[in-house]
């Protein structure tokens, strides 16, 4: 996939993680919570900086360069906020705020790389305009009008062509059974990893 592709979208989700104390090797979830056992003297929580994303995306987009040269690079930032934290005396609420903020600072200074772009679906999603519209009951979930709206806005300003000729809301209901569309609008509804852990 990573030699053919044309463009590489990649969401930033969650700066909080758990890492191997042996070898440094990352992992989304804290051991113990899928499977496994967790052993605090091999195990530890680690919340990265923005130095922390840009040098692993830095890498990852080196590698990628080298297998495709032409390859394109779209950031963007999940709008979904931690359900809990691991962060000592801090609130969800102030983990979230940092979490967002280091992803959304590490992407732009990403962008400023030739082929890597960002694209503000968390800001068309969180913005105060929305008054929260966008957001289940739960005030967590984003809602199918705000995938929609994400997604119509990126095929309008991100791909080539855009919607020219057809009206917004015409374009969005025919995309929308693309298989690639259906994914992303799935994605919606797929319990992520920092789930489990509220449970």
């Amino acid at each position: 996939m990573f030699e053919s592709l044309d463009v590489f979208v990649f969401t930033l989700g969650l700066t909080e993680c758990w890492r191997a104390k042996a070898d440094g090797a990352v992992f989304p979830l804290c051991p113990g919570v899928e499977g496994g056992d967790f052993d605090e003297n091999k195990y530890e929580f680690y919340n990265q900086t923005v130095s922390d994303v840009i040098a692993d995306m830095t890498e990852f987009n080196s590698i990628l360069q080298r297998l495709n040269p032409t390859s394109q690079v779209i950031l963007t930032v999940s709008p979904v906020p931690l359900m809990a934290t691991a962060s000592e005396n801090q609130h969800v609420l102030s983990a979230t705020t940092y979490s967002k903020s280091v992803l959304r600072v590490a992407a732009e200074e990403l962008s400023k790389m030739d082929n890597i772009h960002y694209f503000p679906s968390y800001e068309v999603i969180t913005g105060n305009y929305n008054r929260g519209s966008y957001y289940a009951d739960d005030l967590r979930n984003v809602l199918e009008d705000g995938v929609s709206h994400v997604m119509g806005l990126f095929f309008k300003h991100a791909t080539e062509g855009g919607f020219s000729g057809v009206p917004l809301e015409e374009k969005v209901e025919e995309v929308a059974e693309d298989k690639s569309i259906k994914a992303a609008r799935e994605l919606v509804e797929v319990e992520c990893d920092e789930e489990l852990l509220g449970r």
